[in-house]
């Protein structure tokens, strides 16, 4: 059975995890950063933090949490789960359980740690406010990227502190990996600055990165990451990256094509239906016409053969209307009945 990586250079767990604080509750390059938040919160400060997605942000808030969550002072929120506006009642009411909702209970000067902020607007800065003036809420932290400062409201606008959350650098990526690894061989400092010159400013790349890094050299038998394995990592992240681009494509071409095939079906569907009858009529009209042409032509033999035979045949039947009754019963008859005054010649 094959170990884990990690464990077989003598860690517990994954030594980069990118878990906030997963091994210590140090903000490692955010001291300063750290000190500025606290500063405000004591001041009863709306604190705006702007930083992106993996650059340190949940390790201050962890940080935060442990300096001032020992009074349970401290709320914390990401605004990233709200589904209408935020309800900052509930989140009082919350802090005493199942009865401060019954009984509507608030503490006082509580710190609302929101994380995510950038989803927040006017209308929940306007539940914010009475709270904060009323002192139930001392501080407000707002965490987030590309936080709308107009969509403050004046009241609290007032009292807005903005902290920069500052950028990663060599010397301070190095000086987060020793603490994750401490001095053992596999990552040297020179690799690590490699890393940081590949992945940019961001913590959790970092972090990524000297993961696979490490899983991959450790698989193949290495105790030590070279330049050159990690040339060829990120030439294959690149042609990785290309692949996806060129499948991501292909698969948007045919998801487009799909849709117009569709689109033209529906488009036939539509179409009205038109029967032509034309060629109905047309055929009647010539059954008619050869019905007709039968006729005429029975009727023009059957006078050739009257002709033939010297004149024309007696047929009873024609006299049936003339004399109101059959030859046969006007033969039975005396002559008197059959003809009146009036027809006596």
């Amino acid at each position: 059975m094959n170990k884990i990586w990690y464990k077989e250079l003598g860690f517990y767990s994954n030594p980069f995890s990118i878990k906030p604080a997963a091994f210590h509750d140090q903000a490692i390059g955010y001291e300063k950063v750290v000190d500025e938040i606290s500063y405000g919160i004591l001041n009863k400060k709306i604190i705006i933090v702007d930083g992106d997605f993996g650059n340190g942000k949940s390790t201050i808030l962890r940080r935060l949490l442990n300096d001032f969550g020992g009074k349970k002072q401290v709320i914390y929120y990401s605004c990233n789960r709200i589904d209408g506006r935020l309800d900052v009642k509930e989140l009082l009411n919350g802090r005493y359980g199942v009865v401060g909702k019954w009984f509507d209970m608030k503490p006082k000067d509580m710190i609302l740690l929101l994380d995510e902020a950038q989803d927040l607007d006017s209308k929940d800065y306007e539940r914010i406010y009475p709270y904060y003036q009323e002192g139930y809420i001392k501080s407000v932290v707002l965490m987030g990227k590309g936080i709308k400062k107009e969509n403050i409201i004046s009241g609290l606008k007032s009292n807005l502190e903005e902290v920069g959350m500052g950028k990663l650098n060599e010397d301070l990526a190095v000086l987060i990996i020793r603490k994750r690894i401490g001095d053992i061989p596999l990552l040297s400092d020179a690799i690590i600055r490699k890393v940081y010159q590949k992945t940019g400013d961001n913590v959790r790349t970092l972090l990524k990165t000297c993961e696979d890094l490490s899983k991959l050299s450790v698989d193949a038998g290495r105790r030590k990451v070279t330049e050159e394995f990690v040339k060829q990592y990120f030439q294959e992240k690149v042609e990785e990256e290309k692949k996806e681009e060129v499948e991501a494509k292909e698969e948007k071409k045919e998801v487009k094509e799909k849709k117009a095939e569709v689109k033209e079906e529906k488009k036939e569907e539509k179409k009205p239906i038109i029967i032509d009858r034309r060629n109905e009529k047309l055929e009647e009209k010539e059954k008619k016409e050869e019905v007709e042409a039968k006729e005429e032509k029975k009727e023009v033999k059957e006078k050739k053969e009257d002709k033939k035979k010297g004149g024309r045949v007696y047929k009873p039947d024609e006299y049936k209307g003339l004399m109101r009754s059959s030859a046969e019963e006007l033969l039975n008859k005396p002559t008197d009945e059959i003809f009146g005054d009036e027809q006596y010649y």
